[in-house]
C-alpha cells in the first residue's frame, strides 16, 4: 500500500487500503433478495435518498477512474503515481457493489434507473474524451462532496448505519471508509496537472446543482413506483433527517465552502481519528477477503 501525496504541513500518515468485499447484492442471491424495499428502518425517504446516490456510482466511479488515469502519464511523482493504481483498484470495487445494488433495484421495480444510467454514462465517456481538464475537475469536485457524506455516516452522530439492514449497512460503512481514505487523490492529481482555480470552482458549482437534481429526480422516480410521491409525512419526515436538529446534512456547509478557498486541500480536515475507529468495524463485520 502507499501513503497519500499530501503537501507539507497537512495531516499525514494516511494509507489507501485495497479491500476485497465478499459482498453480493446480486438479485438472483438470497441473502440480497431478503433486503427489504426500504432497508433504512422501513423509511422510505431515507431508504431511497441512498437509493438515489448508490444507483449514481456505477457509471459515475468509473468516470472518476477514466478521469484520473487519463492523466496517469504527466505524473512523475511515484507516491501519486501508487495513489492513483490503488484509487482505480478501490472505486472499481464501488462500481461493481453498487451495480449489482443497482439490479436489484430494477428487480424492485425501478427500472428507469437503468435507461438512465446508460444514457449518462454515455455523456460521461464523451466528457473523458473531449473535455479531459474539466472531467477531472468534475471528479475532484465530486469526491470532495463524497468525502463529506462519507464523514457524516461514519461520525454516525445520529447512529445512522445501526437502523440500516445489516448487508446494506455494510456496504456503505465500507464505501465511506474508502471515500475518506482516498479524497485527496483526484485533486492532488488535479493540483498537479490542471491547476486552475476558476475550473476547480465552476466544476464545484455545476456539480453541486447537477448531482443535488440527479438524486431528487431519482428519488421522486422511486417515490412515484412506491405510491408515495405525494405524501406529506414522508417528505416531512425526510427533511427532518436531512436538515432537522442533528439531521445528516445539518452543518455540512463550512466544509463544503472551504473547496472554494484558493489554499484548500482535502487534507486539512483531519480523519485519521474515524478510519481508525471504523476500520476494526469493517475488519469484524467478515465481510471482506483477507
Amino acid at each position: 500500500m502507499a501513503e497519500f501525496h499530501v503537501p507539507p504541513g497537512l495531516a499525514r500518515p494516511r494509507s489507501i487500503v485495497v479491500r476485497r468485499p465478499r459482498i453480493d447484492l446480486s438479485p438472483s442471491v438470497p441473502s440480497a433478495s431478503e433486503i427489504p424495499r426500504h432497508w433504512w428502518g422501513g423509511d422510505p425517504f431515507k431508504t431511497h435518498f441512498f437509493d438515489a446516490l448508490s444507483s449514481t456510482f456505477p457509471f459515475g466511479e468509473s468516470f472518476f477512474v477514466r478521469s484520473v488515469g487519463y492523466y496517469a502519464d504527466r505524473v512523475d511523482d511515484p507516491v501519486l503515481s501508487a495513489d492513483m493504481r490503488l484509487f482505480a483498484a478501490q472505486e472499481g470495487h464501488h462500481s461493481r457493489l453498487h451495480d449489482e445494488h443497482v439490479k436489484l433495484l430494477i428487480d424492485h421495480g425501478y427500472t428507469f434507473l437503468e435507461t438512465r444510467n446508460r444514457v449518462l454514462d454515455g455523456i460521461l465517456r464523451w466528457h473523458n474524451r473531449r473535455t479531459p481538464a474539466l472531467a477531472l475537475a468534475v471528479t475532484a469536485a465530486l469526491e470532495h462532496l463524497t468525502a463529506i457524506l462519507a464523514r457524516q455516516l461514519l461520525h454516525d452522530r445520529g447512529g445512522w448505519v445501526a437502523d440500516m439492514d445489516p448487508r446494506m449497512a455494510s456496504l456503505w460503512r465500507w464505501h465511506a471508509l474508502e471515500e475518506a481514505e482516498h479524497k485527496s487523490v483526484a485533486f492532488d492529481v488535479l493540483m498537479r496537472v490542471e491547476p486552475n482555480l476558476f475550473r476547480r470552482n465552476f466544476a464545484m458549482t455545476l456539480n453541486t446543482g447537477g448531482l443535488t437534481l440527479e438524486v431528487c429526480v431519482r428519488m421522486i422516480y422511486m417515490f412515484w413506483k412506491d405510491g408515495l410521491l405525494f405524501s406529506g409525512s414522508t417528505w416531512m419526515r425526510g427533511w427532518r433527517f436531512l436538515f432537522g436538529r442533528g439531521g445528516f446534512l445539518r452543518g455540512v456547509d463550512r466544509e463544503y465552502r472551504a473547496w472554494y478557498r484558493r489554499d484548500f486541500h482535502p487534507d486539512r480536515l483531519d480523519d485519521r481519528d474515524m478510519i481508525a475507529v471504523n476500520t476494526p468495524l469493517i475488519a469484524a463485520a467478515g465481510d471482506f477477503l483477507d
